[in-house]
């Protein structure tokens, strides 16, 4: 990824590694975090991260 490009994303709801060491908290992590995606899709913001890459 280039340095010029930055995503506007949250740190503070990042996973941590005490979060995906069992199956079922790591399930729950997946889903917020794919939430948290869908959200920033729909928002309209960051068209770029979300584009299919032109090789």
């Amino acid at each position: 990824m280039l340095a010029r490009y930055s995503l506007d994303v949250d740190t503070k709801d990042v996973p941590t590694l005490a979060a995906l060491q069992s199956r079922n908290k790591k399930v729950t992590t997946c889903k917020e975090t794919k939430a948290c995606f869908e959200e920033l899709f729909k928002s309209g913001k960051n068209q770029w991260f979300f584009s299919k890459l032109q090789f």
